[in-house]
C-alpha cells in the first residue's frame, strides 16, 4: 500500500500498465474497475492508458502499436552493456565483439574507417556521462 491506495503494475517485461486501486485491495480477490476522467489536462495520455488496458483485456497481451517506440532505447542498452563489460575488465575490442559480433569487429577494427572502435568509445563515453548525472535529462 502507498498513501492509502495500492499500485498494481502489469508488465510483459517491455510494456507496462500501472493501475491505482483506490478502494479495497487486490490481495483479497477481484476488484471493481472504474476509470475516472476529469478535465482536459493530460486527457490524451489518460485515454491512451485506457486503450492499452482495453487492448490487454481483449487480446490477452500488450499491443505494441499502442506503445511508441523509443528511438534511443537501443543506444541506452548498448551503452549500459558496454559500461558493465568495461567495469568487469573487458577491453574495447572485447566489448565491441560482444555488442556487434566477432566477424564485424574482425572486418572493421583495423580498416580505414575505425567505425566500430569509435562507436565503442562513444558508447563508453555516453555511459559515463549518464552515470555522472546526464540521466536527469532523460526525465524531462
Amino acid at each position: 500500500m502507498e498513501e492509502g491506495f495500492e499500485v498494481v503494475l502489469l508488465s510483459d517485461g517491455i510494456h507496462h500498465l500501472q493501475l491505482f486501486v483506490l478502494e479495497g485491495t487486490v490481495l483479497k480477490g477481484p476488484v471493481y474497475l472504474r476509470y475516472a476522467l476529469s478535465g482536459f489536462k493530460h486527457l490524451e495520455t489518460r485515454i491512451l492508458s485506457l486503450r492499452r488496458l482495453v487492448g490487454l483485456h481483449q487480446q490477452g497481451r500488450f499491443l505494441p502499436k499502442l506503445y511508441p517506440i523509443e528511438t534511443k532505447a537501443e543506444r541506452w542498452v548498448l551503452a549500459a552493456r558496454a559500461h558493465d563489460a568495461w567495469r568487469a575488465g573487458a577491453s574495447q575490442r572485447e566489448i565491441a565483439c560482444a555488442l556487434f559480433g566477432e566477424k564485424a569487429v574482425r572486418d572493421d577494427w583495423h580498416d580505414g574507417s575505425d567505425y566500430l572502435r569509435l562507436r565503442t568509445r562513444r558508447l563508453l563515453r555516453y555511459a559515463t556521462e549518464m552515470i555522472n548525472g546526464g540521466y536527469a535529462g532523460l526525465l524531462r
